[in-house]
């Protein structure tokens, strides 16, 4: 689809100056960025190709970055040999042509070099050797070490990231085997990790290890040093290492190491939290039993509750400390090196150690990470098995979590020779305080299980809309309003406020501003009236930006769990004190966007009540102009509701001036409703980007209808109807020409057809008495059972062209007129997908989607049937399913008018 998405605006971030350490993210995400990436591999490969100036030693890269290659007798750095350059083809289950540098021509010499093909190659042995990947060997001389230098070409924040594995295996077991692969920077040593495919005497193997180097301030001339040696009497140690360095130039980085060595020297608390940092919790999970696996377990929230907290101030031999069982660290724990070098059992600095319970497999171990800021963030999580222990040992299985999802997972073992794994995801849009986490599980035997965890966030240098961010800046600095602009945008204005109707635009001014100061600290409080009494609704942020201690108190109530840097508090209605508050029972928030544009939504809202003996929860309504599209319910008093949940929306086409609402609704109890709330948005489009839309209205006729669709602007939308009514004869099939797009006016020569595969006459479904949503909804075509099949064909489209396509179904409602599941089922280009997606809640809409292309004809065609023929319990006009209309996305041919004919006579 030839969408033109624009640069996103940026709005400069100062990197967080925390004990010259900072943060890494490998992966470039995939929103732009101004970071710089420094690979080893390809610049020895320019370096031997390059017609002129080739081999040489120092090498320039095109990016400035200085590359050294040298031999080096075990003491670092000293005794540097010069090395010869040449050509090298290494045939080992494949041809794999090799550059660069060796201390001889002979087949035993120390040597770096590079794999030059555009294709990767597996090895007799079964590795893989990637495109551009480095292949150092040590030599034969056990006093050697093979080296490759980065060298910082000017002052600024770096990151490293080290990938390193065994590419030959011997025909049998050989004692003291493989390399050893040590990392420095500026001489001290970070890591070092034996890297084998075979059996040997002592200590933990792997074939692949991973480690990431945190960012750190690097002066220009100061380095960072790989070196791989020899492990014993062995010749055959092709080692392949990919090696990168990224200077860091924008955006925010959070790093468990530095938080944890941060929290040690200050408040030594958990959870523990700042604006700089984020907010981190240590946590112990509890599983059923050893047998049950963790993804198919795992349930929603599955960390919360204060009797989680692995909160006892604790140590480790070789000068870690954090918390754990007990006060000597006993598992579960989770402790951190906070020195400059790697500690006795090879922890790396700022390289955390977690265990799960030594004495109970169904114990795991959980750190959890909430960003203080909403925006678009990476994640690069490394785990090591740092135990070769007892037979019983068998490593440990870690899963990375965003928002309640396992997104990554790995099983690492020493014992295996697989004890490191590299997790990542790229470039989400979160909202301050979503939670991310890492889960260590023994893999049903607990022993032996020290497991190294470098975990590093990255929030990108993207101007996001911030509600909390916002809220705090302006009364922090600049006022005490309930309506305050955007701290990223002064255009853009937020408002806190009250709604007699979750589902409505219309809302109410809470009017009133007041700091008390509560249990233990003040708050910045906006309220529905100026009483010190807890009064609702009301909308809340501590005057410090964070709570991290339980139990505390928004001056009066329930005693709340601990929120977090730019988190709201939200109290929705306590039951009515007087006459004029009777109808007004709900917080809502309201964004009003900046400019014309297409916008992406993203809330997240957790349960603060910590007294489960109360209430039931809230919903949380996220809206635009009067229509809903996602709720949820969240409470810390149900096992039916999760305590915390995610609201996204994309694609919203909103104008100047037009709304987003963020509603917490106290449903039917509404006592300790407590609640932490974040919302952000960003614009993914500017008007003129916009791409073409089209909708179709089955059953309808063509009118504009407001607020309906998924794309195209909500003011007002133009839909093509296709009708059916009374007075036009029954048919099988009936086509719509020359529909036009939303905005009413553009012309296209896009064609529509529904046809009843069975030759029958298209039967209409439509809503109860007592409907009062839009004319749009109220009529479909509808499918009596899966036998019963529709096919649909949109043509005189593009060839061959990207669309996205949303097809619309109702969830029918019983013969009460109570919403029940719905029950259409689409295929499009061969992929079957339900219509379960939410749409608008409060008509009880749903759709599906799909991204397609169309044929060389410019038609895309699909089918639509009843997923279940058994609806007896739904009223008799909502049997079936139902295939209310469709909106197609993407860009059309310009509109050709009829021709015209002249007859002569």
């Amino acid at each position: 689809m030839n969408r033109k998405n624009k640069s996103m605006n940026r709005k400069s971030c100062l990197l967080a100056r925390c004990a010259a350490i900072c943060l890494i993210v490998v992966q470039v995400a995939a929103t732009a960025s101004a970071r710089t990436v420094y690979d080893a591999g390809k610049a020895l490969k320019a370096n031997c190709t390059a017609a002129t100036g080739a081999y040489a030693n120092p090498y320039t890269d095109a990016n400035d970055g200085k590359w050294s290659y040298f031999i080096t007798a075990l003491s670092p750095v000293a005794n540097t040999v010069t090395l010869k350059t040449g050509s090298y083809s290494w045939s080992n289950g494949g041809t794999v042509p090799l550059n660069g540098f060796a201390s001889d021509n002979t087949k035993q010499a120390t040597s770096i070099r590079v794999h030059t093909s555009a294709v990767a190659v597996t090895l007799s042995s079964g590795e893989v050797l990637q495109p551009d990947e480095l292949v150092l060997f040590p030599g034969n001389s056990d006093s050697q070490r093979a080296c490759v230098r980065f060298t910082a070409p000017e002052d600024g924040w770096y990151s490293a990231f080290v990938s390193a594995h065994d590419l030959v295996k011997e025909s049998s077991a050989i004692a003291n085997s493989g390399v050893e692969v040590c990392i420095l920077a500026q001489g001290n040593l970070l890591v070092s990790q034996i890297v084998s495919l075979e059996e040997y005497a002592s200590g933990a193997s792997t074939h692949r290890f991973d480690f990431q180097m945190p960012v750190r301030h690097l002066a220009a001339g100061e380095t960072i040093d790989v070196f791989v040696s020899r492990n014993g009497a062995n010749s055959s140690d092709n080692t392949g290492v990919i090696f990168t360095v990224t200077k860091e130039d924008g955006g925010s980085f959070y790093d468990s190491g530095i938080a944890l060595t941060n929290n040690i020297a200050t408040s030594y608390s958990n959870p523990y939290g700042t604006i700089k940092d984020g907010t981190w919790y240590f946590l112990k999970t509890s599983v059923p039993n050893s047998s049950v696996d963790f993804v198919s377990w795992a349930p929603a929230n599955f960390g919360h509750g204060t009797n989680s907290r692995i909160d006892t101030k604790g140590t480790r031999s070789g000068g870690l400390s954090g918390f754990g069982r007990d006060s000597s660290a006993n598992s579960p724990y989770v402790v951190v090196n906070a020195a400059a070098t790697k500690s006795i059992d090879n922890t790396a600095p700022c390289e955390l150690q977690v265990h799960p319970y030594g004495s109970d497999a169904r114990v795991w171990t959980t750190i959890r990470f909430r960003p203080p800021v909403s925006g678009y963030f990476s994640g690069s999580i490394v785990a090591r098995d740092l135990n070769r222990g007892t037979t019983e040992h068998n490593g440990v299985d870690v899963y990375l979590l965003v928002s309640e999802h396992v997104v990554a997972s790995a099983y690492i073992s020493a014992e295996t020779f697989s004890a490191t794994a590299h997790l990542m995801f790229d470039a989400r849009l979160m909202a301050a305080g979503e939670p991310v986490d890492i889960v260590v599980s023994p893999h049903t035997q607990a022993s032996s299980d020290a497991t190294a965890i470098s975990a590093i966030f990255r929030c990108e240098d993207v101007g996001v809309y911030d509600a909390g961010k916002s809220y705090y800046d302006v009364h922090a600095f600049r006022g005490a309003s309930e309506y305050f602009s955007d701290s990223f945008d002064s255009a853009a204005n937020w408002l806190v406020a009250m709604k007699a109707d979750p589902w409505a635009e219309e809302h109410a001014s809470l009017g009133t501003y007041m700091i008390p100061s509560g249990n233990k600290l003040a708050w910045w409080v906006h309220a529905v009236n100026n009483q010190n009494n807890g009064t609702a609704p009301r909308f809340a942020m501590a005057t410090n930006g964070i709570v991290s201690v339980d139990s505390l108190y928004l001056n009066q109530g329930a005693p709340m769990l601990a929120t977090t840097p730019y988190e709201l508090v939200v109290q929705p209605q306590n039951p009515p004190q007087d006459s004029s508050a009777a109808d007004k029972y709900n917080a809502s928030l309201r964004a009003e966007v900046p400019s014309n544009g297409i916008y992406r939504v993203r809330s997240y809202v957790r349960d603060l009540n910590n007294n489960t003996s109360e209430g039931d929860g809230v919903r949380m309504i996220l809206s635009a102009n009067s229509y809903a599209p996602a709720s949820a319910i969240v409470s810390r008093d149900s096992n039916d509701y999760p305590y915390e949940a995610a609201l996204a929306a994309d694609r919203l086409w909103l104008k100047q001036g037009e709304a987003l609402y963020f509603t917490v609704d106290p449903r039917s109890g509404s006592t300790s409703d407590a609640t932490a709330l974040s919302a952000c948005y960003v614009k993914e489009n500017d008007a003129a980007d916009a791409p073409g839309v089209i909708n179709i209205d089955i059953t309808g006729s063509d009118d504009n209808y407001v607020g309906v669709g998924r794309e195209g602007w909500s003011t007002w939308t133009k839909w093509n109807g296709i009708r059916f009514s009374s007075k036009l004869p029954a048919v099988a099939e009936r086509t719509k020409q020359n529909c036009r797009e939303a905005d009413g006016t553009t012309k296209r020569n896009v064609a529509f057809t529904l046809k009843r595969d069975s030759n029958a006459n298209i039967d209409k479904g439509w809503s109860p008495t007592g409907y009062t949503g839009p004319t749009l909804l109220r009529i479909w075509a509808k499918s009596t059972g899966p036998s019963d099949t529709y096919t649909f064909t949109l043509s005189k489209l593009k060839k061959n062209e990207p669309y996205t396509l949303y097809l619309y179904s109702s969830k029918g409602r019983d013969a009460s007129g109570n919403a029940v599941d719905g029950n259409a089922v689409f295929t499009v280009g061969g992929v079957t997908k339900s219509a379960d997606e939410m749409w608008n809640l409060r008509d009880a809409m749903v759709l599906t989607r799909f991204e397609v292309v169309s044929d060389a004809n410019g038609e895309i065609s699909g089918t639509f049937a009843a997923g279940d023929a058994d609806t007896s319990s739904l009223a008799d006009s909502l049997q079936g399913g139902a295939f209310n209309g469709l909106t197609i996305v993407g860009e059309f041919p310009e509109y050709d008018p009829p021709g015209m004919g002249i007859i002569l006579r």
